[in-house]
């Protein structure tokens, strides 16, 4: 009964002690005022599963409050050590980025494939808008030639993004006095808009002809319901939810 005890006293300060390091925090800030708030890794799910790595930490400043954000994206390396004798892996660096983020969202990064070629890419959040509705969101495509990720530029200019299965594109569901779905086609580094349908009283579909200008080229009054007029469209022609 002593030894079970003692155990039970073990077990219970080992407990306390793991809450404790795992619940307290106690940002130490570097000697430019900036301490790290939320940090996220991956290594399994993104870009080239298992030799992709993506690291993006949160920093905020102590008493001026702004915050930015760090994305290092890391390739797996298989390097010969001549002294040991073999082979050991090491994660080799392929690309850095820095922005501002705004102080009041997480980093909630989400990891999908947003160009249906089969590797994982990666979005954080960068900011919020029309009452927390539009989620912003910085999209970095995985590039599986160079082993590396492309910043997609203007990605945080169309919230609420996804991927559209029916149209191979990617959607933004932009929510001010109406309901906008986009149509997105990814060129190089950027997303260009190739269609759009806006909810308000009436339902307006626009697409861009060869010249680059849009034309209307359905209208009709909106019959829906509530619920209706929120929804994203995945298809504009014909119209489909």
């Amino acid at each position: 009964m002593k030894s079970l005890k003692i155990f039970v006293i073990i077990v219970l300060w080992t407990s306390s002690i793991l809450f404790f390091f795992s619940c307290s925090r106690n940002p130490k800030p570097d000697k430019e005022g900036y301490f790290s708030e939320e940090k996220f890794v991956d290594s399994l799910n993104v870009g080239m599963k298992g030799k992709t790595k993506v690291e993006i930490e949160k920093f905020r400043h102590v008493k001026k409050g702004d915050v930015f954000v760090t994305l290092n994206f890391y390739d797996l390396k298989d390097i010969w050590v001549e002294a040991k004798g073999s082979m050991f892996h090491t994660w080799e660096l392929r690309n850095s980025f820095k922005f501002i983020k705004d102080g009041v969202t997480g980093l909630d990064v989400q990891i999908s494939d947003f160009n249906n070629d089969g590797f994982n890419d990666v979005t954080y959040q960068s900011g919020i808008a029309g009452r927390g509705g539009n989620i912003i969101m910085t999209l970095f495509l995985y590039e599986p030639k160079n082993k590396d990720f492309i910043h997609i530029k203007n990605s945080d200019n169309y919230p609420n993004l996804s991927f559209n299965s029916n149209l191979n594109c990617i959607n933004s569901v932009i929510l001010t006095g109406s309901t906008t779905t986009v149509f997105l086609k990814i060129k190089k580094d950027s997303l260009d808009e190739f269609a759009r349908v806006d909810v308000s009283d009436k339902i307006v579909v626009e697409e861009k002809d060869s010249t680059g200008k849009f034309k209307i080229i359905e209208e009709k009054p909106f019959k829906g319901n509530n619920e209706d007029f929120y929804k994203a469209f995945r298809n504009y022609k014909p119209l489909e939810y």
